[in-house]
C-alpha cells in the first residue's frame, strides 16, 4: 500500500533523478497557504479537480490520504493538458517569494509538466519545473520515476516584468486568476506539446499527489469563504400569492408541533401559529428521505395581507445549532427564514427576464444593448455555421452537402445546437403563445411577452408577436438541418457543434474550433415535423410564405421519418451530448398531432390514433430517451405528451368526447404531481427514482439530471388542469412547484439568477463565466440551473467527496461553474420556466378582496389610483369587492386618506396595506 513519506526520505530521490535542486525553506506557521485544501485525509479534494479533453480519461479516487488519478486512455495526438490536475483561483502578487512544495508519485516512469500560471487569457507562468536559481522560468518536463515518490520544495521570486509578456500583469501588479497546475495528458512524441508516457503500452498509469502547498509569507490577510446559507426555514424567496397556500419547510430536532411566527419588514409579529408534523412515506418518520432532512411544515396561508419583507421565525431551541440563527431580534434567540413578499406581481419581472435567456444565448448575430440587458454581456458573433460539412469517420455518407445553419440558440453552456433539444424548447414558448391566443381572456395576448413590443429583442417593433420571433430564430436554425436531396431528403441532422469540448472563459467568437453537422437521426427529423407544423399555423397571418416553407419541411420530414423509422443517433463525439434515444413513438406521435392541428388532415390524426398507449394521454412517468422510470410528464426524449397538450390548446375540432377525455388525463397526471408534492418534505412534485449514471452505467436511486425542468414541466401539466377544472389544488400545485425551485429546498437555494437572497450565482457557462475568469460576465438575470442530480458525474463534486447514489437526491447540488452535472443551463430547462412565470402573472388566482386593488383585476397599480381617484372625487361609485379594496387606510370610509395610502404603497413608502 502507498504510504506518505517525509521530506527528508525523499529528497535523495530527487537528487538521484538529477532533478534539479529545489531550495529548501520550511513551511512557516504563520505564513499564509494558498492551497486550500493540502491534503486529502478526510476524502475531499476541492478546489483541486480532474480536467480531461475526451476521449483522453482518468479515473478519479481521493483515499489514504492521496488525491489519485489513473489515466486510462489518452487520445492519439493530445497534448500534455488534454489530462490535468489543477487548484484554480490563487491569487500571484509581482515582487513576492513563494514556497511551493508537493509531492507526486507515478506507476510507472513517465514525465509531467508542472507551471504555476495565470489560468487564461495569455497563460503567463510565473514559475514552471526546472525554473533556475535566479528566478528564470525552467520550461522542463518533470521525470518521474515510476513507484517512486517524488517531492518538491522549492522558493522562487515572482518578477512578472521577467516571467510575463502580458503588460496588463505588470501594471496590475497581481493576477488574480492564477492557477498551480499538473499537465499529465500526451504521449511522446505525438502533438506539439507532448510529455506524459512514452506509448499507449504504460496504460494505464496511476498518479498519486499528497501535501500540496504554496506558501506566500507576505499575502494579506485571506478573505474567508462565504458562509453558506442554512436557515432552518425554507421559504419561496420570491414570494408568495395572497389568496394561494403559503408553505414553508421547517428542519428540526423536535418531535412534537413547534410554534412560529410571521413578522413583517418592522419585525412585528403578524401572523403565528404552530407547525405541522411531518412524516415521510419511506421513512415512515419526520426524516424526509429525498432530502436527508427532519422536516416539519409552516402553513401561513390565512395571512392574505400584501406586503414586502416578510419572514418567518421559530424559536432556537428547536433546531440545530449547526443552522443559521438570527439573536438580533428582540426576546428569544429567534431562527429566521430569509425574506419573501406576499403580492400579487410576484413573477411579473421574472417572467421578461427568464425569456431574454434566448435572445442572449442566440448564435449568428451579434448580442448587444439594449436587448442584453448589462453592457458586459454583448457580445460579437463569432461563430459562422454557414457552411459546415457531415462530420467525417460518422458511419454516414448519406449526403454531401453543406449546411447552413448560422442561426438558433446555443443549447446550453456550450456551443452546441440541437434539433432535439431544440424541439421542446420552441414547443414550450409556442405553446405558451398558443395558449394565450386561444384564450377566453382576449386581452392576454396584447401582453408580454406575446404582442410586438414587449419583449426586449431587435426584432419587437415588425407587427409579429414578439416571442413567435425569438422561437423563429430557432426554428429557422431547425429548417437549415434538413437535408435537400438525395436518398435522405427530408431527413434532419441531429445537432450541430464543435469537435471537441471547448473550455470556459471562451465567447462564441474565441471559439476556433471545428465544427459539424452531424448525422441525420429519426428523432430529430420528427421534432422538426412537429415544430415546423406548429410555427406554420401560428405563422400563418403574419408571414404566409414562411408558415408555408415550415409546412412543406415538416411534411417532408414526416414522410423521411416514416421512411426512415429507426435511424437512432449513436454518438455526437467529445464535443457535444448524444441526446440518444432508441424509441421514436412519441415523437411519431407527436408529430401526428402537430399536422393534424395545423392542415385537419385526417390522415394524421388516424395516425395519432394507431399509438392507442399515447394518443389523449398525459403520462406521470416517463419512459424513453436518457429517462427511464423517472417522475415526469415530459422531456426531449419523452414528448408524447406535448401531443396531448396540442390537440387541447390548439382548434383541432376534435369531439366533445375526446376533449374531455384528454382534459381528464391532464387532470389525472396533475394529481399524481400534487400528491408528490404533499408527501415530500420540501413540496417537490418529483421523487427520487432508479438511475443510470451516464458516466459509470452504475444503477443508483436518487434525482435525475436537469431534475428542476421535471418540476418545471409537471407544473406545467399542473397548469392546464387548473385551465379546465377551475380547482384551486392545481393553481396551487403549481405555486408550491415555483417554491421548490426559488428556495423552499434543502440547499436554501433559489435556483434562478438574480432572484432571491440565495440566488444561483454561477451557472456552467462558457461565456458567464465571472466565477472562473473576472474578465468575463456574470449570468443575467431569469436563468435557471438544472439543479440536484444524483449521477454527480462531473470532477467538481467528485472532489467534494460526494459519490453517485450516496447523498440524499435533494442535496446533489452545488452553485459551483465548475459542476457541470448539477448546474448547467440550457433552453429546454429556462423554456418552461418562461411557461410558467408567464402563467402564474396572468392566471386569475389572486383574490377578489386584495386591500388596494380597486379595479379587481388581481394586481395593483396606477390604474387602481386613479379608480380610487375617481371614486373619492365622486366621479365613480364603488362598489362590492371594489369597495373593500379600496378602504386601504382600513377606517370604514373611502376618503382622500384612502388615496394617500394607497399612493404611498405605490411609491415604496409603505410595504403593506391597508395603511393608516
Amino acid at each position: 500500500m502507498l504510504k506518505k513519506r517525509i521530506l527528508t526520505s525523499v529528497l535523495s530521490v530527487i537528487m538521484g533523478l538529477g532533478l534539479v535542486a529545489p531550495t529548501i525553506a520550511p513551511i512557516q506557521a504563520f505564513a499564509t497557504d494558498l492551497i486550500k485544501t493540502s491534503n486529502f485525509d478526510d476524502g475531499k479534494g476541492l478546489p483541486w479537480t480532474e480536467v480531461e479533453t475526451p476521449p483522453t480519461h482518468a479515473d478519479c479516487d481521493i483515499s489514504g490520504g492521496f488525491y489519485n488519478l489513473t489515466a486510462t486512455n489518452i487520445a492519439t495526438g493530445s497534448e500534455r493538458w488534454d489530462l490535468q490536475f489543477r487548484h484554480r483561483g490563487l491569487t500571484i502578487i509581482n515582487g513576492h517569494t513563494y514556497n511551493l512544495k508537493f509531492t507526486i508519485e507515478a506507476s510507472k516512469d513517465c514525465q509531467i509538466y508542472v507551471k504555476l500560471g495565470e489560468m487564461g487569457g495569455k497563460y503567463a507562468e510565473f514559475w514552471n519545473y526546472g525554473t533556475t536559481a535566479d528566478d528564470t522560468l525552467g520550461w522542463k518536463m518533470m521525470p518521474l520515476k515510476g513507484g517512486v515518490p517524488t517531492t518538491i520544495d522549492t522558493s522562487f521570486k515572482v518578477d512578472f516584468s521577467k516571467q510575463t509578456q502580458d503588460p496588463d500583469l505588470v501594471s496590475a501588479g497581481q493576477c488574480t486568476t492564477s492557477e498551480l497546475a499538473f499537465h499529465l495528458g500526451g504521449i511522446n512524441g505525438e502533438g506539439q506539446y507532448t510529455g506524459g508516457i512514452s506509448s499507449r503500452s504504460d496504460l494505464p498509469i496511476k498518479y498519486s499527489f499528497s501535501d500540496i502547498h504554496l506558501i506566500d509569507p507576505q499575502a494579506p490577510t485571506p478573505i474567508p469563504d462565504p458562509i453558506k446559507p442554512s436557515n432552518a426555514i425554507r421559504v419561496n424567496q420570491v414570494g408568495y400569492y395572497p389568496n394561494l397556500e403559503k408553505t414553508a419547510t421547517l428542519v428540526t430536532k423536535s418531535t412534537t408541533a413547534v410554534p412560529w411566527a410571521l413578522h413583517n419588514s418592522a419585525g412585528t409579529v403578524v401572523a403565528t401559529g404552530t407547525s405541522k408534523l411531518y412524516k415521510d412515506s419511506a421513512t415512515g418518520t419526520s426524516l424526509d428521505k429525498a432530502s436527508g432532512d427532519k422536516v416539519q411544515i409552516i402553513d401561513f396561508s390565512s395571512y392574505k395581507t400584501l406586503g414586502k419583507g416578510y419572514y418567518l421565525t421559530v424559536d432556537n431551541q428547536y433546531i440545530d445549532p449547526t443552522l443559521v440563527a438570527d439573536s438580533t431580534l428582540p426576546g428569544a434567540t429567534l431562527a429566521k427564514s430569509m425574506p419573501f413578499n406576499i403580492g400579487t406581481d410576484i413573477y411579473t419581472k421574472l417572467k421578461n427576464d427568464s425569456i431574454n435567456y434566448f435572445y442572449q444565448n442566440r448564435s449568428g448575430i451579434d448580442i448587444t444593448m439594449p436587448y442584453c440587458v448589462r453592457d458586459d454581456l454583448a457580445r460579437v458573433e463569432g461563430i459562422k455555421d454557414t457552411a459546415l460539412k457531415n462530420v467525417p469517420s460518422s458511419g454516414y455518407s448519406g449526403d454531401s452537402d453543406t449546411y447552413d445553419v448560422e442561426k438558433g440558440w446555443f443549447d446550453a453552456g456550450d456551443h452546441g445546437k440541437y434539433v432535439v433539444n431544440g424541439g421542446i424548447s420552441v414547443w414550450t414558448l409556442m405553446n405558451e403563445y398558443e395558449r394565450a391566443l386561444n384564450s377566453s381572456d382576449t386581452s392576454l395576448v396584447k401582453k408580454a411577452p406575446f404582442a410586438d413590443g414587449t419583449m426586449n429583442i431587435p426584432e419587437n417593433a415588425d407587427g409579429k408577436p414578439d416571442i413567435l420571433n425569438e422561437t423563429r430564430w430557432e426554428i429557422e436554425f431547425m429548417l437549415g438541418m434538413q437535408i435537400p436531396d438525395g436518398t435522405y431528403a427530408g431527413m434532419v441532422h441531429h445537432s450541430a457543434h464543435d469537435v471537441s469540448w471547448t473550455a470556459l472563459c471562451t465567447r462564441p467568437d474565441q471559439d476556433d474550433k471545428t465544427r459539424y453537422v452531424y448525422p441525420p437521426s429519426t428523432q430529430a427529423t420528427l421534432n422538426l415535423a412537429a415544430s415546423a407544423a406548429q410555427a406554420s399555423r401560428l405563422w400563418a397571418s403574419y408571414d404566409s410564405d414562411f408558415a408555408a416553407k415550415c409546412l412543406t419541411a415538416a411534411k417532408a420530414a414526416y414522410v423521411a421519418a416514416k421512411a426512415n423509422p429507426k435511424m437512432y443517433f449513436k454518438t455526437g463525439g467529445t464535443g457535444g451530448g448524444d441526446y440518444g434515444d432508441t424509441n421514436a413513438t412519441d415523437e411519431f406521435y407527436w408529430a401526428a398531432c402537430e399536422l393534424y392541428a395545423t392542415t385537419k388532415d385526417s390522415t394524421y390524426l388516424t395516425d395519432a390514433k394507431s399509438y392507442t398507449d399515447k394518443y389523449l394521454q398525459m403520462p406521470s412517468g416517463l419512459q424513453g430517451g436518457e429517462d427511464i422510470g423517472v417522475s415526469g410528464a415530459f422531456d426531449w426524449g419523452n414528448v408524447a405528451g406535448l401531443g396531448t397538450l396540442t390537440l387541447l390548446t390548439a382548434k383541432t375540432g376534435l369531439s366533445t368526447t375526446d376533449i374531455a377525455t384528454a382534459k381528464a388525463n391532464v387532470a389525472k397526471a396533475a394529481d399524481v404531481f400534487i400528491n408528490t408534492e404533499n408527501t415530500q418534505g420540501y413540496g417537490s412534485p418529483i421523487t427520487e427514482a432508479p438511475l443510470t449514471v451516464s458516466t459509470t452505467g452504475e444503477q443508483i436511486v436518487g434525482y435525475p439530471w436537469g431534475s428542476n425542468s421535471f418540476v418545471s414541466n409537471e407544473a406545467i401539466v399542473m397548469a392546464y388542469a387548473y385551465d379546465y377544472t377551475n380547482n384551486a389544488k392545481y393553481a396551487n400545485g403549481v405555486a408550491t412547484a415555483l417554491d421548490y425551485l426559488l428556495g423552499r429546498n434543502p440547499n436554501v437555494q433559489s435556483y434562478v439568477t438574480g432572484y432571491g437572497s440565495n440566488p444561483l450565482l454561477n451557472p456552467h457557462h462558457r461565456f458567464w463565466s465571472h466565477e472562473e475568469d473576472s474578465t468575463y460576465p456574470s449570468a443575467p438575470a431569469g436563468c435557471i440551473s438544472g439543479g440536484p442530480n444524483s449521477g454527480l458525474e462531473d470532477p467538481w463534486v467528485f472532489g467534494m467527496g460526494w459519490k453517485p447514489g450516496g447523498y440524499p437526491g435533494e442535496k446533489c447540488f452545488t452553485d459551483n461553474i465548475e459542476s457541470w452535472s448539477t448546474n448547467e443551463i440550457t433552453i429546454n430547462w429556462n423554456a418552461p420556466l418562461s411557461w410558467l412565470t408567464t402563467y402564474m402573472d396572468y392566471a386569475k388566482v389572486n383574490p377578489v378582496n386584495v386591500i388596494g386593488d380597486v379595479n379587481n383585476d388581481g394586481r395593483i397599480n396606477v390604474l387602481d389610483y386613479l379608480l380610487l381617484g375617481k371614486a373619492v372625487n365622486g366621479k365613480v361609485t364603488l362598489t362590492g369587492d371594489k369597495l373593500k379594496n379600496a378602504d386601504t387606510n382600513a377606517d370604514g370610509t373611502i376618503t382622500s386618506a384612502d388615496l394617500t395610502a394607497l399612493r404611498y404603497y405605490l411609491t415604496r413608502k409603505v410595504k403593506a396595506l391597508p395603511y393608516k
